[in-house]
């Protein structure tokens, strides 16, 4: 049995039969007690090495009362070797991948809180480099100091990405009931003077427990309308294809991307993990005549990222207008097991995107996020080590007002 059929083993072993309702669903409009921000990305201009891109997460307790969130920062891309020019002369440093951090945090009652993917604070969390740190400050002669890793889209940047999970916990590390928690994330480009941001989805807690109360198993958190809410069995996206005069206007040309990014939900951040699943993200598209187009997919492992105009799309990429004969379209985005990606799995996908649109011929860029929204019903899980967060945290007593603040953190 492969590592990705233990994995999905695990998620179908945990499914009740139970009537399922609007409300079962993951949502990015309501509260919840398990918070997926799907996008994190810092970004650098290179040679300089200067940041040009941040990532801000807020998170707030909408409730009169303490409560801890364990939180895993986890790196989107794969591990990647050291690359050598043929004299033997270090070109590009090894990075980590596929790792991750795992932080815990106070919120006290009604506390916003908020903090830099690139230096952890305000809330006082690990930066999000520690996923890949560089050796040291930065020397553009020292590729072992460059920060992050060449961007894919063949800017010339230098990236860091992945995505943040996080959930209510009592003194012992496990998971609780504690519907209101509520995120989301501000994506800062300073370079293009842009910026968007998108809520966090978010999962309640629908055991019938107390509210504070431990919730089914610790150590999975099972997303199946029962102890947490179902995730989408299909998600939704309009897009403005690649290539479409259709917001033009009055000498205006606006050239149209779309940066799509897409995150499986059966998930393993156990040290002694089975793996990050595989899955063929399959795109059913029509375009404004209702014509069908059912020859776009690619394969996603644990985490995807890239804009629709990437070249790495297999042809004929229908998200170009001149593929799909019209300026605006509509996908249907199904994350499922096929041939096509060895040992891939049916798994829901969560996803978020960014029309980002540049004003003629990149004067100016203007950017705009929305999370995906979805349809029926599909069941997820994440598995994790229990781990007891510092005492710190749980003070004897706890004044409502008192902000209360503390962090651990350790690397897989």
């Amino acid at each position: 049995m492969t590592r990705n059929a233990i994995l999905i083993g695990l998620c179908a072993a945990a499914i009740l039969v139970s009537p399922v309702f609007a409300l079962d669903r993951v949502s990015a409009s309501e509260k919840g007690s398990f918070l997926v921000y799907s996008k994190v990305e810092l970004r650098w201009e290179m040679p300089s090495g200067n940041l040009i891109q941040d990532t801000f997460l807020d998170m707030s307790n909408d409730y009169p009362g303490f409560v801890a969130v364990q939180l895993y920062f986890v790196n989107g891309d794969d591990p990647a070797e050291a690359v050598y020019d043929g004299g033997g002369t270090l070109i590009e440093r090894a990075h980590f991948g596929c790792n991750w951090v795992d932080n815990a945090i106070a919120l006290t009652g009604n506390e916003p809180a908020f903090w830099s993917a690139l230096t952890g604070q305000e809330k006082g969390v690990s930066p999000f480099t520690v996923l890949d740190p560089a050796a040291g400050p930065f020397n553009i002669a020292d590729p072992l100091t460059w920060p992050g890793r060449p961007a894919p889209d063949g800017s010339g940047d230098r990236v860091l990405r992945g995505f943040v999970l996080a959930w209510a916990i009592d003194a012992n590390g496990e998971e609780i009931r504690w519907n209101h928690l509520k995120g989301d994330a501000l994506i800062i480009n300073y370079s293009d003077a842009a910026a968007w941001e998108y809520n966090a989805y978010a999962f309640q807690a629908t055991e019938t427990v107390a509210h504070g109360a431990q919730t089914g198993t610790p150590g999975i958190l099972n997303l199946n309308g029962v102890e947490y809410d179902y995730c989408f069995d299909l998600l939704l996206m309009d897009f403005y294809a690649v290539g479409s005069t259709g917001l033009n206007y009055n000498g205006h040309t606006i050239d149209v991307d779309v940066d799509l990014t897409l995150l499986p939900m059966t998930i393993d951040v156990r040290q002694d993990s089975n793996g990050w699943v595989k899955t063929k993200a399959k795109f059913d598209i029509w375009n404004q005549n209702e014509v069908k187009f059912s020859n776009t997919e690619w394969c996603i492992k644990k985490w995807d990222q890239r804009l629709l105009s990437d070249g790495g799309i297999p042809a004929p990429n229908s998200f170009y207008r001149f593929f799909l004969g019209t300026n605006k379209g509509k996908a249907r985005i199904d994350g499922m097991a096929s041939s096509v990606c060895p040992d891939s799995i049916d798994t829901p996908l969560l996803g978020v995107r960014a029309l980002i649109l540049d004003f003629t011929a990149g004067a100016d860029t203007a950017m705009a996020g929305i999370n995906l929204v979805g349809m029926g019903t599909q069941t997820g899980c994440v598995h994790y080590d229990l781990l007891a967060p510092p005492p710190e945290l749980f003070p004897t007593t706890v004044p409502v007002v008192a902000p209360v603040k503390g962090v651990k953190a350790s690397i897989r």
